[in-house]
């Protein structure tokens, strides 16, 4: 479980990283979201659907507090989490927000 400041913290962080990420022109066809639940912190991206004020999800990354360090996770073929490698685990979550946003191997931002 996630202590409420640094919750308090990571809302803070992701709040402003959406914010910079889209746009506010197009966040009517496209929005980020994120959800903390126990130790998870889940980004997803949503975009509407063709029934009104509904959205479909697509999870894009989920980060973990696992032993005081962040670990981050990428959806596999099969639709399920797995440790992504090459981003070590850290105990700075911004450190591991900015590795998934250089996305070197393609993972996470789609073109």
């Amino acid at each position: 479980m996630i202590d409420p400041f640094t919750v308090k913290r990571i809302d803070s962080i992701m709040s402003g990283y959406i914010d910079q990420k889209i746009p506010g022109d197009l966040r009517v066809s496209v929005r980020l979201r994120h959800e903390i639940v126990d130790n998870q912190l889940t980004l997803a991206e949503e975009r509407p659907t063709s029934k009104r004020n509904e959205w479909d999800r697509i999870d894009i990354v989920q980060f973990r507090l696992e032993s005081k360090q962040w670990k981050v996770y990428a959806k596999n073929g099969d639709h399920r989490w797995t440790f992504v490698e090459m981003i070590s685990p850290s105990a700075d979550f911004e450190r591991q927000l900015e590795q998934v946003e250089i996305d070197q191997a393609g993972l996470f931002w789609k073109s």
